[in-house]
């Protein structure tokens, strides 16, 4: 029996709702206010939930790494939301996959268990824009790339 496979139209949502998903998600870590405010939150949380792990006290360090990747990742999430495209979910799938390892792997060096709420809408996000799309073949990245982007656009 075949995998069903997304409509063209359906999944390039599924990459514009993956690209709001981590704006709100993750604009916070763009700005060290914001961040530390954040953090504190997350601290104050898994505290309260009695999670295991710990989350250790912000450096300069810390805190550069987080404004990086917060950057970063606002200005993704603005491409899928602005240009959804085939080739940019799959890629942003692959991130998502390697984002999940890179947490349970923290998790499992004694990192808070609060970063595996992340983990789940990494492993979510990252199976739905690995799925099938209808027109697309087998193939997981359209070879047709024009200068307006992904054939499948």
């Amino acid at each position: 029996m075949p995998i069903p496979a997304f409509s063209t139209p359906r999944y390039l949502a599924i990459v514009r709702a993956s690209g709001w998903y981590d704006l709100i998600v993750t604009w916070p870590f763009a700005l060290p206010w914001t961040f530390a405010w954040l953090y504190g939150t997350l601290t104050w949380l898994s505290t309260s939930l009695g999670l295991p792990g710990t989350l250790h006290p912000l450096d300069g360090t810390h805190m550069l790494l987080a404004n990086l990747l917060g950057s970063v990742v606002v200005v993704w999430s603005i491409a899928r939301i602005l240009a959804p495209g085939v080739l940019l979910g799959r890629l942003d799938g692959l991130a998502r996959f390697l984002f999940a390892t890179w947490q349970a792997y923290a998790v499992a060096q004694g990192a808070s268990a609060i970063v595996l709420g992340f983990t789940a809408f990494e492993l979510l996000f990252g199976v739905l824009q690995w799925w099938r799309v209808a027109g697309q073949g087998g193939v997981a990245c359209p070879a047709k790339i024009s200068a307006r982007g992904p054939a499948a656009a």
